[in-house]
């Protein structure tokens, strides 16, 4: 009967069938997944193709190796541009290395076989308690610092940042002064002074038996460059590398100075 056909369809317009429903969360784990992947493959030395090893950086040129990499090209040249290549340039890039622990401890739980935190959350649609999942050390004392409430890691100190900073841009130390409950100087602390010595706060998070507890007050330099400034380690001021200050946001600690 005329009313029981079915509408003709002209060829090329038939309606495509509908693409497959990915479950609710698994587009975005495979999205993150894929992130951290192009992530790693700029973590890898130019000559090894690994993931870097304690990364140089060869003064002449920006290629980035594994310092055993280059152990045979010093005093000749780069081997990927062939720029020379002399001892005085070959740098240990900290935070760069920094950056390549965190990424290792995050790799773990991406790649774990055992559910991760936010896969856990994604597929059952709940919050998981972060301490099956988290990463420990650093980010597991600050998360358990903010939920008790205590005072934030440079709760009590003051930063000066003195000279030029290359490997770690002086604004972005700055913010992380700021974002951890410290001040920053506008004039270099003198450890004679006596309004210096009189500044009576403590650092919180020092351990309570060193005396660095009372220092206070931090004059912070680029520790990879050539400039050493004169040490000073006097009352409530002492000297302190910016590598040192990229460790203690790191691990989340006021670590110990070498004396």
């Amino acid at each position: 009967m005329p009313g029981n056909r079915q509408p003709r369809v002209r060829s090329g317009n038939e309606p495509r069938p509908a693409p497959a429903m990915e479950p609710e969360g698994r587009g975005a784990w495979a999205h993150s997944r894929a992130a951290f992947d192009r992530l790693e493959k700029l973590l890898r030395c130019s000559r090894c193709t690994n993931i870097l090893r304690e990364p140089v950086c060869l003064g002449g040129c920006e290629h980035i190796f594994c310092s055993n990499c280059v152990s045979d090209c010093i005093g000749t040249g780069c081997p990927v541009c062939y720029t020379p290549a002399w001892i005085q340039d070959v740098k240990i890039n900290r935070q760069l290395d920094s950056m390549i622990q965190l990424c290792s401890k995050l790799r773990n739980l991406l790649h774990d076989k055992k559910l991760s935190g936010v896969k856990a959350c994604l597929q059952r649609k709940a919050c998981e308690q972060e301490e099956k999942y988290e990463i420990p050390e650093g980010p597991q004392r600050s998360r358990l610092n903010k939920e008790q409430l205590l005072p934030k890691l440079f709760d009590g100190c003051y930063f000066y940042f003195g000279g030029a900073f290359k490997h770690h841009p002086k604004d972005n130390l700055v913010k992380l002064v700021t974002a951890a409950g410290g001040q920053v100087l506008s004039r270099k602390p003198k450890p004679d002074s006596d309004v210096t010595q009189t500044i009576n706060t403590v650092a919180y998070h020092a351990k309570a038996d060193s005396d660095q507890r009372f220092c206070t007050q931090y004059i912070i330099y680029e520790d990879l460059s050539n400039h050493r400034p004169e040490r000073v380690r006097q009352g409530k001021v002492w000297m302190a590398p910016s590598s040192w200050f990229i460790d203690c946001v790191m691990s989340f600690e006021l670590l110990p100075l070498d004396s």
